[in-house]
């Protein structure tokens, strides 16, 4: 893979895995004694982290079903000003950056501008638009270049909410698509047609060279690699987990056979 031309061998998820690996790293390894009580292995400070490396690899297998005439890149790189595009989803419909949100067990609202999770007002919607919009303007530059007619590539945000407990929209945004994981394919695929076979080919051709983002290029990284690490550390807060169930189901075991003898012995002593 050429240096211009690394965009595309990211994966999901990538930078966000990359990060909670090394975090984890600094974490004291738990006890013997902790293990045996489903301690979390993950300190408190990064299980957000987490949850959004389990949203975007959710989502980047979701897309991987998108179908042959859609192309998507991953982790692609924006400016300075806003975050790294987590999906850059290129098709006949045209072109959309994919913004992940976990909210596991949260009621998401939107009403317009307002996103509410949990009750609690988010900026993902501005921050959604203005990636979408840095986007647009770069592939626009990109694709317009050494051309004398300027090309203007519309892009459309898509705030993607994985597996929400309830999403409740009142009226979606201005300009962006608010929607769950679950609809996300059957969603982009019903759009209407916008951009034909040879156009979409070469948008996805500017989006995957990285003069076209002003950003440093990260690093390459050994995906297999990275990959065999976060799903040592998956396994282990899974087993962490179902560990704390099996305590909880023992404990509401023990209380209720406390409690039906103690039933069975005030009953057997009104009786005498």
């Amino acid at each position: 893979m050429s240096a211009s031309h690394l965009i595309r061998g990211r994966v999901p998820g990538e930078s966000i895995m990359s990060e909670i690996v090394m975090l984890q790293r600094s974490q004291p390894r738990r006890s013997g004694l902790a293990k045996f009580f489903g301690v979390n292995p993950l300190a408190p400070t990064h299980r957000a982290l987490y949850s959004s490396a389990l949203g975007e690899l959710l989502v980047g297998d979701s897309l991987d079903n998108i179908g042959p005439e859609w192309d998507v890149l991953h982790v692609v790189p924006v400016d300075d000003r806003s975050p790294q595009i987590d999906h850059l989803v290129i098709g006949p419909p045209g072109v959309f950056t994919l913004w992940t949100k976990n909210f596991p067990g949260q009621e998401i609202v939107v009403d317009g501008e307002s996103l509410l999770v949990g009750g609690h007002p988010v900026t993902d919607i501005a921050d959604a638009r203005r990636q979408a919009s840095s986007a647009a303007e770069l592939l626009s530059a990109a694709t317009g270049s050494g051309s004398e007619v300027e090309i203007a590539v519309e892009v459309e945000a898509i705030i993607v909410v994985v597996n929400p407990k309830r999403l409740v929209i009142r009226k979606q945004p201005a300009g962006l698509m608010v929607v769950s994981s679950k609809q996300l394919l059957r969603w982009l695929t019903k759009l209407d047609r916008r951009l034909d076979g040879a156009e979409v080919a070469y948008i996805s051709d500017v989006s995957d060279r990285e003069s076209t983002w002003h950003s440093p290029p990260e690093p390459v990284q050994d995906t297999q690699q990275l990959h065999r690490d976060f799903a040592v550390l998956r396994e282990a807060v899974s087993n962490a987990s179902l560990v704390r169930l099996a305590w909880g189901a023992l404990a509401f075991t023990v209380v209720a056979g406390g409690a039906w003898t103690a039933a069975a012995m005030v009953v057997a002593h009104l009786i005498q």
